[in-house]
């Protein structure tokens, strides 16, 4: 059974509250993990036409939805595309042009969730940026996208972070534990170089 002072408000230090960047450790899904994000943080917040200010790296659990016909065509959904669902693992914020290095197995993970620096700043839903779909053991320190052959490496967009937690309730409470949902697309056979 699990002691009800696991959850106390005062070991539960969320989205920088203790003014200090802490390091945390794997979550139960961190072993499930398939997936690496890399998402722009935008000036404006939503707005994925204003400047990259950041870049946050998501290792995530995620399982993909439904394949989308021209019928179900919507804002950051195109037909052709899938939708993707799952939970945020752990997550650290780079520079906003950082490479290759992305992808390497050596980064210094900050959270489970998307707020990694101590400001509280983060990257917000609508986002857009690259998926690599595959085995995260594989990866090495270099940041090489081949490693594994079967892996997919493609754009992705971010339309919803957290929706099912709602505002608080439990779920704002166990969210250190089984980290934060994330849906989206991904965008077969279509990768932005620049």
């Amino acid at each position: 059974m699990i002691s009800p002072r696991c959850f106390t408000s005062s070991q539960h230090q969320r989205n920088g509250a203790s003014g200090r960047s802490p390091q945390w450790g794997p979550t139960p899904l961190q072993p499930f993990a398939n997936a690496r994000l890399l998402l722009g943080e935008n000036a404006i917040p939503g707005d994925t036409t204003s400047a990259v200010v950041a870049s946050h790296v998501l290792e995530c659990f995620l399982e993909r939805s439904r394949y989308i016909t021209a019928r179900d065509n919507g804002p950051g959904v195109d037909t052709g595309d899938f939708t993707f669902q799952g939970m945020i693992c752990r997550a650290t914020r780079l520079p906003p042009h950082p490479g290759a290095i992305w992808l390497s197995r050596e980064l210094q993970w900050s959270q489970n969730g998307r707020r990694v620096s101590a400001a509280g700043r983060t990257v917000a839903a609508p986002c857009e940026g690259t998926i690599w779909l595959g085995d995260l053991g594989l990866l090495n320190a270099a940041g090489d996208a081949g490693v594994d052959p079967y892996a997919l490496y493609t754009l992705f967009t971010v339309l919803e972070f957290g929706a099912s937690y709602g505002s608080g309730g439990i779920g704002g409470l166990v969210q250190p534990l089984i980290g934060e949902r994330v849906f989206g697309t991904l965008k077969p056979n279509r990768f932005d170089q620049s």
